[in-house]
């Protein structure tokens, strides 16, 4: 990783920039990994490994064993477990960051990995040639989320926030634990469907000690996917085929806004002591396509119409303040986008 980076920041509207990275080098991660899968019975599978990774930065590794067992039950069915530790890298210029809070430089150098285990049950059955169900209970605990002290703040919560400038420890954590269910037919007969279904939780506990809602805590996540496929031309050689996505999802989470500070600020201030308290309205979004392919010999070309969210459904992007009339607003974006594309494969 080779880096060439500068950031400024302005606290304030009215307040001059302050630097908060200014560093350029190279920096390496190394991986390493084995794999093997060992058939323990004629239908019982095995498949371990470990994974390493080091941080030629700061010189933090992990070592990650991983580990999974597969019974196969009759011709229709079979079981499964699966555990791993898993671990992330933060983006890069975070590792360099400084302190706007307490002027200190490059506070964030010995950063250490962000790391999880997971666990994973399975059970799978063909209830035919063509329609297969799955179903899949599973736990995350994740341990060493860089988080603030003293503060309901974590790396579990944080979008794409190039103007980081605060002092990170390695103390934070978080849950995840669900279900996933599956239900798909194949293609046959020119049609196809697909339905998923996930039901969660997910939690975090920042440098304050205190577990919370996470913001992506949605609570459930529904889709839908259907297509239809006719052969047409002389020879049947073309494929017209038309297809629609459904998805009903719960609301991201929020902190509920502390107005007299907002009204004060001129900028939104969140009450963080109750963070994602406040969860958003469900959203249904609808995604629709249709295509035309005509293949050739050495050739096919093919013409799609793709509609993305065909019902115009709003995203909740969370609040925005209004200058002109010193207001606080909802930032709500509708977006119905039509895609024409024309591809040409040889």
């Amino acid at each position: 990783m080779k880096y060439d980076m500068l950031l400024n920041k302005s606290k304030t509207l009215d307040s001059p920039p302050q630097e908060i990275v200014n560093t350029n080098g190279f920096s390496t991660l190394i991986s390493a990994y084995s794999h093997s899968s060992v058939n323990l019975t004629n239908k019982l599978v095995m498949n371990m490994g470990i994974n390493s990774q080091i941080f030629t930065l700061n010189n933090h590794y992990t070592i990650e064993p991983r580990l999974g067992f597969r019974q196969q039950i009759g011709k229709t069915q079979s079981i499964g477990f699966a555990y791993g530790l898993h671990s992330r890298l933060e983006r890069l210029n975070f590792y360099f960051n400084n302190s706007l809070s307490t002027k200190e430089t490059e506070v964030n150098k010995d950063l250490d990995f962000t790391k999880a285990h997971h666990l994973v049950l399975s059970y799978e059955c063909k209830i035919s040639d063509l329609v297969h169900f799955k179903i899949e209970p599973y736990f995350q605990q994740l341990y060493s989320v860089p988080v603030i002290a003293d503060s309901s703040f974590s790396f579990i919560n944080l979008q794409n926030d190039w103007f980081f400038a605060e002092k990170l420890k390695n103390t934070g954590g978080g849950r995840n634990y669900g279900i996933d269910l599956t239900f798909e037919k194949y293609m046959s007969k020119g049609y196809y469907y697909l339905l998923t279904a996930s039901v969660f939780n997910s939690e975090y506990k920042g440098g304050d000690n205190i577990w919370r809602g996470t913001r992506f805590n949605r609570n459930y996540v529904f889709n839908f996917l259907i297509g239809k496929e006719w052969q047409v031309g002389k020879s049947k050689q073309n494929v017209f085929s038309l297809n629609t996505r459904v998805s009903y999802q719960g609301g991201n989470r929020y902190s509920p806004i502390n107005e007299a500070a907002s009204l004060l600020a001129k900028d939104i201030v969140y009450d963080e002591t109750n963070a994602y308290k406040m969860q958003a309205d469900p959203a249904l979004n609808i995604h629709f396509t249709a295509s035309y392919k005509v293949n050739k010999k050495h050739s096919s070309r093919e013409l799609a119409l793709k509609i993305l969210n065909v019902t115009g459904q709003s995203d909740f992007n969370g609040h925005k303040y209004n200058l002109l009339n010193n207001s606080i607003e909802k930032d709500l974006a509708s977006a119905l986008i039509p895609n024409l594309s024309y591809k040409i494969e040889f």
